[in-house]
């Protein structure tokens, strides 16, 4: 069974950031307040040989585009 989040062409994290942003838009505002302090998530994804990073890319929150941070 695919899972729904790849079905529908997005990454997970993505997915998860998109879900996030759905549950804080439904909280009553004395949560709100709470939930709107949280950043948005990010990963940094690395490439390794012979036991050094030779690429990163910063994995930005749902809907940004992906950067490359340097070699």
């Amino acid at each position: 069974m695919v899972q729904y989040w790849r079905a529908a062409g997005v990454s997970y994290l993505r997915y998860s950031n998109l879900c996030a942003d759905a549950l804080r838009s439904a909280l009553k505002p004395a949560a709100a307040k709470k939930g709107a302090a949280k950043t948005p998530f990010s990963m940094t994804k690395s490439t390794w040989e012979a036991g050094k990073p030779v690429a990163r890319v910063q994995l930005e929150p749902a809907g940004m585009e992906t950067a490359a941070v340097g070699k």
